[in-house]
């Protein structure tokens, strides 16, 4: 069965079955749960009594039907037909009082309410329905009177902090503490945007909340309260009952502050989206040269939310196959990151160059610790791109050296910036040492240059045309050799194949290419030309 959900689309209070069955009139009649009994928090929006195998037709849904049984039909079939016309209309709830038209529940009426999922009660003592259902309404009153009292105290509070300057954030963490239990905040794409705990961790909120989207058995009862943006969401806030009862009152309150919430996100983004362009410019300026002062430099990148963490500074430039200028994509990328490195106190400022579509980032360390700050920003940068664009987008992460200042910093960004086009293009690494010389970084820088071309010719072209024709892969063959150095067992274990298979492919190959391959100049000449060839 799935978690109650009580979702607020308007203020409207309800109580659920078991404070239906708690009033005191409902408790004169001896109520007996006969079908459903796992099922006492669902919500009842309201209480009607009627007669007739048609009353369904007279129904909404979410009430609770009080009948004596007469009208219901006198077979099993009939009955069921009754109960399953209820369920179809959505009805929480039928209570029936025995004693006039029916002495006990049959059987079959109680199973088919069971596999219905209709909560069955059989009143075993005459009650006046009329006390109930004033009982019941009365109740409901008392309920809208407090929720209107919590709701009008919930939003005077987030409007003081709208006022105030603050951000959703901290409407949803004000929540939290107002109705005693954790909060999380679901965008229009169904993800996590927000989640602030209460008495619970976080492990067991984000568990919660996972087992809740998913139906599952164990899923908490929770409010599901749309926060409208014009004529449709922005996302979703659930409260989840993990560390006190959720009220009536709860219910109400959240319904009522639904919108300032949606102002607070909305004035959010516009923050966030004119920061981006302040931090991209900022990156875009200090990559293209900046007659700003050391000093200067770094109010602005303080400005921007940079906290130094090291005497030293490194540029990062990142490539997403598939981002685009203007992805919005990268903005979640952004925050994830930065709110993961400055959780281990990593000082950065990250941007998004408008043009290229690539993320750029400035990191605080110092500099004997630029091994293990680079590998740990790449992981963290896959696991946030993963979640964002896909696990199998790839991601190319250029690492420049640490330096001392700001302007150092803005140049090697410039020239980790030029270096990114050919790593993307070459054997994907955890991330790429922009500080080391590297031939393909070199051969890229000649892959337009004519004198290359011929040279690649000259040196493979028979053994790439040889594998075009499909008779087998001998550059592969070809290239395993060359990086294990000429060592035919290595190769052989690289490639996969046995010696034997190796040493009759070598072969062939030196027919094809009138080589020598035990000749190191040769060797040397053919592994540049196979390098060169993957970047054409």
């Amino acid at each position: 069965m799935s978690a109650p959900v009580e979702t607020t689309q308007g203020p409207a209070p309800e109580l659920s079955i078991a404070e239906f069955l708690s009033l005191r009139p409902v408790r004169r009649g001896a109520p007996e749960v006969a079908a459903g009994a796992g099922d006492l928090a669902r919500p009842i929006r309201w209480v009607h009594s009627g007669e007739g195998a048609d009353i369904a037709s007279l129904l909404h849904g979410g009430e609770l039907l009080l009948t004596t049984g007469m009208g219901i039909g006198d077979s099993d079939d009939a009955r069921g037909d009754f109960v399953e016309s209820l369920a179809a209309r959505g009805v929480a709830a039928l209570a029936i009082e025995l004693g006039r038209a029916l002495e006990t529940l049959p059987p079959a009426l109680v199973t088919t309410a069971a596999a219905a999922d209709v909560c069955l009660i059989a009143f075993h003592r005459e009650i006046r329905f009329v006390d109930v259902t004033e009982a019941f309404h009365r109740r409901i009153l008392d309920s809208r009177a407090s929720g209107e009292v919590r709701g009008d105290d919930l939003r005077a509070r987030f409007a003081e902090l709208l006022l105030a300057g603050k951000e959703a954030r901290d409407l949803l963490t004000e929540l939290a503490a107002f109705v005693g239990n954790p909060v999380v905040l679901v965008n229009a794409e169904g993800k996590i945007a927000y989640h602030v705990p209460y008495g619970s961790d976080d492990a067991a909120v984000l568990g919660a909340w996972d087992s809740a989207e998913r139906g599952g058995a164990s899923a908490p009862r929770l409010i599901d309260q749309p926060v409208p943006l014009g004529d449709g969401t922005i996302g979703r806030l659930l409260v989840l009952e993990l560390d006190a009862a959720i009220t009536p009152a709860d219910r109400f309150a959240v319904g009522r502050a639904d919108d300032l919430l949606a102002i607070a996100l909305m004035r959010d983004r516009e923050g966030e989206r004119l920061a981006g362009h302040r931090r991209g410019d900022f990156l875009a300026e200090l990559a293209s040269g900046t007659e700003s002062s050391g000093s200067e430099l770094a109010r602005r990148a303080a400005d921007l939310g940079f906290e130094a963490s090291g005497a030293d500074l490194m540029p990062i430039a990142v490539r997403v196959t598939r981002a685009t200028p203007g992805d919005r994509r990268w903005e979640p990328v952004r925050v994830r990151v930065g709110r993961e490195l400055a959780g281990r106190r990593i000082g950065s400022v990250m941007g998004v160059l408008g043009e290229s579509g690539d993320l750029q980032m400035v990191v605080g360390l110092n500099a004997a610790e630029r091994p293990r700050i680079a590998g740990l920003v790449a992981a963290t940068l896959e696991r946030a791109i993963a979640r964002e664009f896909g696990a199998d987008a790839t991601a190319t992460v250029c690492v420049g050296p640490a330096v001392t200042s700001w302007e150092q910093a803005g140049k090697q960004l410039a020239a980790v910036a030029a270096v990114l086009p050919a790593a993307a293009e070459v054997e994907q690494r955890d991330w790429y040492d922009a500080e080391l010389p590297d031939v393909e970084r070199l051969l890229w820088g000649l892959r337009d240059n004519a004198e290359l071309g011929e040279f690649i010719d000259r040196r493979i072209g028979p053994l790439v045309a040889h594998d075009e024709g499909g008779r087998a892969d001998l550059l592969r063959t070809l290239e395993a050799f060359c990086e294990c150095g000429g060592r035919k067992t290595e190769a052989a274990r690289e490639l996969q194949i046995e010696r034997r298979t190796l040493y009759h492919r070598l072969a062939r190959i030196e027919s094809i290419l009138s080589v020598d391959l035990s000749d190191g100049r040769s060797l040397l000449g053919l592994h540049l030309a196979v390098r060169a060839h993957h970047l054409r």
